[in-house]
């Protein structure tokens, strides 16, 4: 029995983890003065940054759902094979900041400055729209951070990128 390699899911994540991790963020920063995100500075699959890495990146290969707008096949047919689905897949990307003390200063500019190199390395990387294929897209539906009331108000930000693709029978045949 032979296997595909070529999980598009793992590619995404592969790529994703390589794009954020050579990231340079120059931050404005706390009291102490100016600080970046460095290439290197990222943990995936960890619920934390070690203390070396702050400030940096925290990716989570998350969750993959079946596209619910995919077309059902009509009642009554035989299927004589697996059909192809369409995924959608959105790993969770988290910035952590330093920690700023009780003015937090810099903070929110620090954040949205890390989500736009974020969606600037990402969105529109060659090597993505390749993997998700010409009925797959890269969407960016939005960021939560913890700067709201009732919230810790550390300097953290999550940022949601959905990726949606083809899983295709022939890709995964082998199992």
């Amino acid at each position: 029995m032979t296997f595909s390699t070529n999980d598009r899911r793992q590619l995404i994540l592969d790529r994703l983890y390589e794009l954020l991790s050579g990231l340079t963020i120059p931050l404005a920063g706390g009291p102490t003065g100016s600080i970046s995100i460095v290439p290197g500075n990222i943990v995936q699959n960890r619920n934390e940054l070690p203390k070396e890495l702050v400030p940096g990146i925290i990716l989570l290969d998350a969750d993959e759902i079946k596209n619910p707008l995919t077309q059902l096949r009509e009642r009554g047919l035989t299927e004589t094979r697996v059909p192809s689905s369409i995924m959608k897949m959105t790993p969770e990307i988290y910035v952590v900041l330093d920690t700023r003390g009780i003015t937090n200063k810099n903070v929110g500019k620090d954040l949205n400055t890390a989500r736009l190199a974020i969606l600037a390395a990402v969105l529109p990387d060659t090597q993505l729209q390749s993997i998700v294929g010409a009925n797959g897209n890269i969407v960016y539906d939005g960021c939560v951070t913890d700067l709201a009331r009732n919230r810790t108000m550390k300097g953290q930000l999550g940022c949601s990128i959905t990726f949606t693709y083809p899983l295709l029978r022939n890709e995964y045949a082998g199992f």
